[in-house]
């Protein structure tokens, strides 16, 4: 006796146990896409909250205050920043007293290697100083490189300065 409605090729290729494995795969490869989606939407929110309520707080504070500290590559101690209490605006005067470079890069980076503040192409004053500034409000405790780094003719950088900062208190 013969099907009067006999599968199309297709449909049989279909139904090999290859394609359908294959295709069970693919259904669970997307369902976790979709779980792994789900979780950093879920991730993303709570970021979007935390963000909200500081800006309800505000970012940066105006500073009550404003402090100078001089650094020097040669001198090896750390300056230390009071990050309790008020903010203050911190001017930093790094020494620079090389006439190799026009040019300089100041960077604040964190103890883990994160940028924090960044100014480039500064040029110095006229008692051979880079002058930086920047709110404590911007900082929390930990502890911080100044580097100054010059610019040398073909745009390459050398460094200059390397200094340390500690901010404590908060």
């Amino acid at each position: 006796m013969q099907d009067e409605n006999p599968l199309p090729a297709w449909v049989q290729k279909l139904q090999q146990p290859t394609v359908l494995f294959s295709g069970l795969g693919l259904v669970l490869i997307l369902l976790l896409t979709v779980l792994w989606l789900a979780w950093r939407l879920g991730v993303a929110g709570d970021r979007y909250e935390m963000l909200e309520a500081r800006a309800g707080e505000g970012f940066l504070q105006p500073p009550s205050s404003t402090r100078t500290i001089a650094l020097d590559g040669r001198d090896r101690r750390r300056a230390s920043v009071d990050g309790g209490g008020f903010p203050q605006r911190i001017d930093l005067l790094i020494n620079a007293p090389s006439k190799r470079y026009a040019l300089y890069r100041v960077s604040l980076v964190r103890a883990d290697g994160t940028l924090v503040l960044h100014a480039d192409r500064m040029t110095r004053d006229s008692n051979y100083d880079l002058r930086f500034s920047f709110n404590t409000s911007v900082l929390p405790n930990g502890e911080y490189r100044v580097r100054a780094e010059g610019y040398v003719r073909n745009g390459q950088l050398e460094p200059v300065v390397d200094a340390a900062i500690v901010v404590a208190g908060r």
